[in-house]
């Protein structure tokens, strides 16, 4: 089984943040496969849940997300504990992501949805869907299916790029290269290391300090 690698960040004055300082950089580990659940609200209508993965909490991170969600429900500790244990994971209101985040496996798993949608009947019936799952299932949970490795925007799908993405691999690459590239304190200060690393990473374009022209950069 891979480690599955779906993150997600919750909006500003979400009922989590009393809890959030203990997960990594204040993200939520979703459960997979598919994060997202079909629930009922109190006037019986459906609404879209997303899922906690409790495979991937720590006891502290369980325990805080069962005190806090029973505190809220009027609910028993242990009986938040053992309806996400059955679910596999605490359930959240779709209403609190602000973002979602994943690596290689998130990004090999949307585009096999992604050629689901192109293959399967339109729309999908409860059988393709359910073959899909348990597909999905059998391969990234069961089995010991592994994502190809992701290293640059080339990498990825091109129906799953985005603008945002683009920039966040070129981040990736600049900041590789800082770390590859050995500068010295003075250099990053200055700004020479983040010039030579623009220079390496975009050759499309020339980088210079203003002090390097050889004329006053003002004439």
């Amino acid at each position: 089984m891979t480690k599955h690698d779906t993150w997600v960040k919750l909006k500003p004055g979400n009922p989590y943040e009393p809890i959030l300082e203990i997960f990594p950089n204040g993200t939520l580990p979703m459960r997979d496969p598919f994060p997202l659940e079909r629930g009922i609200d109190a006037e019986g209508k459906n609404v879209p849940l997303w899922i906690i993965d409790i495979d991937r909490l720590s006891i502290t991170q369980a325990r805080a997300l069962a005190q806090l969600i029973a505190s809220a429900k009027g609910a028993g500790v242990d009986e938040v504990a053992t309806d996400a244990a059955t679910k596999g994971g605490f359930a959240m209101a779709d209403g609190w992501v602000e973002s979602m985040h994943c690596d290689a496996e998130g990004f090999q798993r949307s585009k096999e949805l992604a050629d689901f949608f192109e293959t399967a009947p339109h729309p999908p019936s409860k059988k393709a869907w359910r073959n899909f799952y348990n597909s999905q299932h059998e391969r990234w949970i069961e089995g010991n299916e592994q994502p190809k490795s992701i290293y640059s925007i080339e990498d990825v799908d091109p129906r799953l790029r985005t603008p945002e993405l683009e920039q966040a691999f070129f981040k990736r690459k600049i900041e590789g290269a800082l770390a590859a590239g050995n500068y010295s304190v003075l250099d990053v200060l200055t700004g020479r290391a983040m010039v030579d690393v623009l220079n390496q990473v975009d050759p499309k374009n020339s980088w210079s300090l203003v002090g390097d022209y050889d004329e006053d950069w003002y004439e």
